[in-house]
């Protein structure tokens, strides 16, 4: 499973670096030294590596966060729209910046 993962967090880095135009003016701090921390096994992505993994996997992701007010969960982002609605991955965004997959 960890051989799976680092193949994955290799390809999105591939990606961010691909569409680096696209993509740097919304990292955190020097575009090199982002990519450098990201490569690390032991560092966990954010919204710029789900984007790059919905254009890496070729599938939409959807990003949900549980509403406290109404105790549901509401989508609060959708990448790789291009890739269309069926069977998109879904994960839940904690408030302390962690995803868990949903299904």
């Amino acid at each position: 499973m960890k051989e799976l993962a680092d193949d994955l967090r290799s390809k999105v880095v591939n990606e961010l670096i691909k569409r680096r135009s696209e993509t740097e003016w919304f990292l955190e701090g020097d575009f090199e030294t982002y990519i450098s921390h990201m490569k690390q096994s032991h560092v966990w992505g954010g919204e710029p590596e789900l984007f790059m993994s919905s254009h890496v996997l070729r599938v939409p992701i959807r990003a949900y966060m549980k509403d406290k007010k109404s105790n549901s969960i509401k989508v609060i982002a959708y990448y790789g729209q291009e890739y269309g609605k069926e069977n998109p991955i879904s994960v839940l965004y904690h408030d302390y910046g962690h995803y868990d997959l949903l299904h």
